[in-house]
């Protein structure tokens, strides 16, 4: 075993030589361990150490060239069925390869280290100005590998055949000419380049966040699933049924197939591989593999081994049939349970052999990275966002808490190593034991952003508000950065769309018009604020330019729903979902409501704080004491404060949202009760609706740089607020107040209201020993208390995060929270670190 630095945490107290605290990822980083806080076997170091070696990731195109090939043969063919035969057409002859160490097995490619597939149905038209994008990263933050060959496949197999038929082109082409002009600006012919006035994420992904129910395939096996395909088949009669569903069902077979084929081609390496092995230890562990993936995922799971494997490949399919930012990993915790008692007191496992196991799972699952063509998506989606997400806790579908044996190993489990993945949640309850909260905070004190926290007193009303019954409420599962899905009611596969506050704030004190983007007319003309005589004024131009802005998420979103039936297709993920197969249909054909369905779209706002601030500057110096007149806080915004130093303290300094004044958070709850009632006003069909949800990624970077200096203060084409916070660094009164702040601006009257962010950034000394985790602890039931959605943790010192912008080498592996994910801090952009280094360091009283 790798020896432990536990030991040494406790005995240096996380202080470095000059007495400044240190998490035990820092101290890791600064003593040159590999294991960050407990062990990990030999097995797991070499393979850490072979996975990092290789640095930046490469697109991989098996996948993209075998879709392609299969495609060009089932022209005119139901689009389902063809994609299952695309699928099959992987399983049977993409590459099958196994690494020395790995007992976890399944990739997408030949080579060690990460890896992004390629989806050129999505966005095959604009590959080359990726390839491009990528090669002038080169050696930056988000460098992607892109060989010459892989160019060569790019721009000679993919673009040529999927220029007019992938999904970003037709949806450009779809929009209505207003609407694509907030887009995509005034040049018709772009359709790679989004303003960031708005923002469509449908293009950038096949589907929203997704959580596949993959206890079908522990527990049933597709052998399983291909039976109730085959009843369901040979039981149509009805002539529509033949035409409607027969495609379908014959898909769910083909893919069952499909999956079964490759699993049986990995059996068959690891049987030869075992014939030439000479190490008897190794020999004994192919010969294993081999008879595991001859057995899963055919068949039911019959060990906690086979449980693991047949889990990875149910999300390793998944992944190879469409891209949807997350692959939710659901309530493992929950359904790994019977295996791994099962195992334990047949001796067939110990708790050591099923962390190894665990740690195997995860190194799979952090080479696999989200790489982004376009080039405003990668920018919204910095340090190759994903979700990995494995619930913990919570209740189980009679109310009782849920928290067992297993959720305390698998979040232990998630702590030895520097990856990114997986993202252990816990969902808080107001009856979570202390235990498992108190393990949280130690966890968390780790450094790498790890659990995240969501709030089971928030979720559950939202469903049960949105039709669910209690059992399936109590049921829920994280998805994405704190988004929820009930994976067998939910059908909303779309993806939605991102509302810039930045823009909106901008466009109201400027008649319209955007000063980044040509000072082009891109609102309603609102006025000229000189006239304006009391903030209602300034308040009634806010709510236009926000309306505008609303309206045309809603028809982008239209769009999105009407066209992708015929892009995209998900029989690997269709047929693990309970509605999919009771109406033999696919879930991208859900712009057609399921009966029964969840089916919510959502509305992304992002720089909620930015907007407050602003509006409450103007009201605060320009009305109530009125120590700016229009002209001056005009002219110095126009002028980006330059030669205004003065009057830019004074809107630095003006009552600020997240510090407890009520007045000002009331604007945030003004904000939110607008674009909720216009919501509520404007419902999806079969009384579905739009959800306000408020989670960036890292869209607050991009959004910023087409944003011109706004009245907070804020310079032109700087960060947005993220979440639902203040702009970073303006909260000064320490974090319950913040939280009080927070919750006093959202309104929760609506059953239209969703997830929302919140980061919180401590420094280690603050968090020290038992007492600070004490602290840590009473936090989060503040905020629980407090009924806000989501919370997570940057415990971090702001040395350190300059340390790494000087040396990057020597802080290679260093993990930072982003939003609801974390990230090398050296694959983001200087203007990301920039962001999360400004980030309010909170102080708590001991």
């Amino acid at each position: 075993m790798a020896s432990s630095i536990a030991k040494a945490l406790d005995a240096a107290e996380m202080k470095s030589t000059n007495t400044r605290a240190l998490s035990p990822q820092e101290l890791a980083i600064q003593s040159d361990k590999k294991i960050l806080y407990g062990s990990a076997t030999d097995r797991v170091v070499r393979m850490y150490d072979a996975i990092r070696t290789y640095g930046a990731p490469r697109v991989t195109l098996e996948r993209a060239v075998l879709f392609t090939e299969s495609f060009k043969e089932t022209e005119n063919q139901p689009l389902v069925v063809r994609w299952a035969k695309a699928l099959k057409n992987f399983g049977e002859k993409a590459p099958v390869t196994i690494f020395s160490d790995e007992l976890i097995v399944g990739r997408p490619n030949t080579w060690l280290g990460r890896w992004g597939l390629v989806y050129p149905e999505l966005d095959g038209s604009v590959m080359p100005a990726g390839v491009e994008m990528f090669r002038k990263n080169k050696g930056k933050p988000g460098e992607v590998v892109v060989t010459e060959e892989d160019a060569k496949i790019i721009n000679d197999l993919l673009t040529p055949y999927w220029t007019g038929k992938d999904y970003a082109t037709g949806f450009h082409d779809q929009l209505p000419e207003e609407t694509r002009f907030i887009l995509y600006g005034p040049d018709p012919k772009n359709t790679v380049l989004m303003t960031c006035v708005l923002a469509a994420t449908s293009t950038m992904r096949h589907s929203q966040n997704w959580t596949p129910d993959f206890t079908k395939i522990l527990n049933r096996g597709v052998k399983g699933i291909r039976a109730e395909a085959q009843a369901k088949l040979a039981a149509l009669s009805n002539p529509r049924d033949v035409v409607y569903k027969k495609p379908f069902l014959d898909a769910v077979i083909l893919t069952c197939d499909a999956m079964t084929a490759w699993s049986r081609r990995y059996a068959d390496l690891a049987r030869a591989l075992a014939k030439k092995e000479t190490n008897p230890t190794r020999k004994k562990e192919l010969e294993q593999i081999a008879e595991i993936c001859s057995w899963v995922p055919e068949n039911p799971a019959r060990t906690f081994y086979e449980a693991l494997q047949a889990e990875w490949w149910g999300q390793m399919f998944n992944r190879i049939e469409q891209t949807s930012s997350a692959m939710g990993q659901g309530r493992m915790d929950q359904y790994l349970l019977p295996f791994y008692q099962k195992d334990l007191a047949e001796g067939r496992i110990t708790k050591e052999s099923a962390t190894e196991l665990f740690h195997c799972l995860w190194l799979q699952m952090a080479q696999c990275v989200e790489i982004k063509i376009n080039p405003v998506y990668a920018a919204g989606t910095e340090g190759f966002s994903k979700y990995e997400d494995v619930v913990l806790g919570g209740q189980t579908p009679d109310g009782r808490d849920a928290t067992n044996e297993l959720t305390y190993l698998i979040l232990e489990s998630t702590r030895s190593l520097q990856i990114t993945t997986p993202e252990p949640c816990i969902r808080i309850h107001s009856n979570t034991p202390e235990r498992l909260l108190h393990h949280a905070a130690e966890v968390i004190k780790d450094g790498k952003g790890f659990p995240k926290l969501l709030n089971d007193e928030m979720v559950i009303p939202y469903y049960l508000a949105n039709g669910a019954t209690l059992q399936e409420a109590l049921d829920w599962c994280v998805s994405g950065c704190c988004e929820n899905r009930l994976p067998n009611r939910e059908t909303h596969c779309i993806g939605n769309g991102g509302f810039n506050y930045g823009v909106a704030t901008e466009m109201t004190f400027r008649n319209g018009k955007l000063k980044v983007l040509g000072d082009l007319q891109f609102g309603p003309q609102t006025g000229d604020p000189r006239t304006w005589i009391s903030y209602d004024d300034v308040w009634a131009a806010f709510c236009k330019q926000v309306e505008h802005l609303s309206r045309h998420m809603l028809i982008q979103q239209y769009v999105a729903m009407r066209i992708e039936p015929n892009y995209f297709a998900a029989p690997a993920t269709s047929m693990l979902h309970d509605l999919a197969m009771q109406e033999c249909r696919d879930l991208h054909t859900h712009n057609d409501t399921f009966p029964g369905a969840i089916d919510h779209s959502c509305f992304e706002s992002i720089g909620k704080g930015t907007a407050i601030e602003s509006l409450a500057a103007v009201k605060h110096l320009i009305f109530d004491t009125k120590r700016l007149t229009w002209d001056e806080l005009l002219t110095a915004i126009e002028d980006d404060w330059k030669g205004h130093e003065a009057i830019r303290q004074l809107c630095l300094n003006a009552p600020g949202y997240g510090n407890g004044i009520e007045w000002v958070d009331k604007i945030g709850w003004d904000i939110d009760r607008f674009i909720l009632e216009f919501l509520h006003k404007n419902p999806k069909p079969n009384d579905q609706i739009f959800v306000l949800r408020s989670i960036p990624v890292t869209f607050h970077n991009p959004f910023g740089m087409v944003t011109w200096a706004t009245p907070n203060g804020r310079p032109a084409k700087q960060y947005l607020s993220e979440g639902i916070t203040c702009t970073q660094g303006r909260d000064t009164k320490g974090p319950t107040v913040l939280l009080e702040s927070l919750a006093r601006a959202r309104v929760t009257g609506y059953r239209e209201k969703a997830g929302e962010l919140i980061n919180m950034k401590f420094s280690p000394a603050t968090v020290a020993g038992e007492e600070g985790t004490r602290r840590l602890m009473q936090i989060i039931q503040a905020w629980h208390d407090l009924k806000l959605w989501h919370i997570q943790f940057n415990i971090i010192n702001k040395e350190t995060l300059l340390a790494a912008q000087t040396d990057p080498d020597k802080y290679r592996n260093l993990i930072v929270r982003i939003a609801g994910y974390s990230a090398y801090f050296v694959d983001l952009t200087p203007a990301l670190q920039a962001e999360i280094i400004a980030r309010t360091e909170e102080q708590m009283a001991a």
